[in-house]
């Protein structure tokens, strides 16, 4: 099976929305998505309430809510969604590893993991 790498380092809703967004592409295509989520974008693995307002103009107009987006990938795609919450960033930065939701990552590993499913995708993308 096909398989892309998507790292998501940016804080921002968009850039998540945009990135599970390839992700459901991808999952159609029986194309295997892997997540890495490392310094900002950790923020989406968060419990807790988020902060919309950037994207609030587009919530409006339609457009799904990225953390709804984020939680339906990873339901839908079963085995073929791997969701990584980057463990040196959460440890460079001291963040709570009990603070990161357990309904939307699959697993804790470092940029070693990350660069040995880089070197299997086919694609690499970065938001």
């Amino acid at each position: 099976m096909d398989e892309i790498g998507i790292i998501v380092s940016s804080d921002d809703p968009k850039s998540l929305a945009m990135a599970t967004n390839l992700g459901h592409v991808a999952l159609t295509m029986d194309t295997d998505v892997f997540l890495y989520f490392t310094f900002d974008g950790l923020t989406h693995l968060t419990e807790g309430e988020k902060d919309l307002s950037s994207i609030q103009p587009l919530l409006d107009e339609g457009m799904p809510n990225p953390y709804d987006m984020l939680g339906k990938l990873i339901a839908d795609g079963g085995d073929a969604v791997t969701s990584v919450a980057c463990t040196t960033t959460l440890d460079m930065l001291q963040w709570d590893r009990d603070a990161i939701d357990d309904d939307v990552t699959t697993k804790f590993a470092g940029a070693v993991t990350f660069l040995e499913a880089a070197e299997d995708a086919d694609q690499v993308f970065t938001f």
